[in-house]
């Protein structure tokens, strides 16, 4: 149970009230949004290692097999949510209704699947979406503008564009490969049906 890589999933859990705190109204500032984007892109790249430790590690688990995708779905859409309790909130409104209709609809879809046997692969959709929502949502946390150097010339960057044109794009892969999932679904649902 208590396997390494579960350890990695329950810390990314632990960490999202610490980010969540960090980018509080009346807290938030660009100090603590740049400890919440430093924290926030370690727990993105810990979702990159507890899965291929647990098939590495042969530690694969049922604990395991709900804590990684739970972990990733808390972690995303809690602090996405949190975003909209500030003053001009980092990202609109409807763009976490359209987040939030998608994983719900795709973890209903996953559990109908598993009802009837059906055995839908992962499309790369998925991890498109994941690794272009995580930098997205780095950005969204470090917010304010940045003059970035880079040899003999500089750049002002505002990271709230950034991150706001990244997370629509993350939503676009999310819709359509949650539309390809909806599609293999019912495809292997009349396949499992038909008569053989």
């Amino acid at each position: 149970m208590w396997t390494l890589p579960n350890l990695i999933s329950i810390a990314r859990i632990a960490t999202i009230p610490v980010i969540v705190t960090l980018i509080w109204p009346g807290i938030e500032g660009r100090e603590t949004c740049f400890f919440a984007m430093v924290i926030y892109a370690l727990g993105g790249l810990s979702d990159m290692f507890d899965g291929y430790l647990a098939r590495r590690m042969h530690q694969v688990t049922v604990l395991g097999k709900f804590l990684d995708p739970l972990s990733d779905k808390l972690f995303y859409l809690v602090t996405m949510v949190a975003l909209l309790q500030l003053h001009r909130p980092r990202v609109p409104p409807v763009v976490v209704m359209i987040v939030l209709t998608r994983e719900l609809a795709i973890t209903g879809l996953r559990g109908i699947a598993i009802s009837e046997g059906i055995v839908i692969d992962a499309n790369e959709g998925g991890k498109v979406k994941t690794t272009i929502g995580t930098i997205g949502m780095c950005a969204l946390l470090l917010h304010y503008p940045y003059l970035i150097n880079y040899g003999p010339f500089s750049t002002l960057v505002d990271f709230h564009i950034v991150g706001w044109w990244l997370t629509i794009i993350a939503v676009a892969v999310s819709v359509t490969s949650g539309a390809m999932y909806v599609r293999g679904f019912l495809t292997a649902l009349a396949a499992h049906r038909r008569p053989s």
